[in-house]
């Protein structure tokens, strides 16, 4: 058993015990689900399939300088 899955077992196990049958006096909720663990691998190319479309934003061309002061 990992860490994580210790602490919301734990945290299911004092929400279930100490608020929900006191209150409701039976258990309302399900359990905590882990989400599942994904490689780094997989998370960066998720990142690249989002920005691929976006492309590069060109900035603006400054505007040109004018000719002369008027007085």
């Amino acid at each position: 058993m990992s860490f994580w899955e210790g602490l919301t077992e734990a945290m299911d196990d004092i929400r279930h015990t100490v608020v929900e049958e006191p209150f409701f006096g039976r258990q309302v909720t399900g359990d905590i689900a882990l989400p599942e663990q994904e490689p780094a691998a997989q998370e960066s190319s998720k990142w690249q399939d989002i920005t691929q479309d976006i492309g590069t934003i060109q900035p603006p061309e400054p505007p040109a300088p004018e000719m002369g002061m008027e007085q």
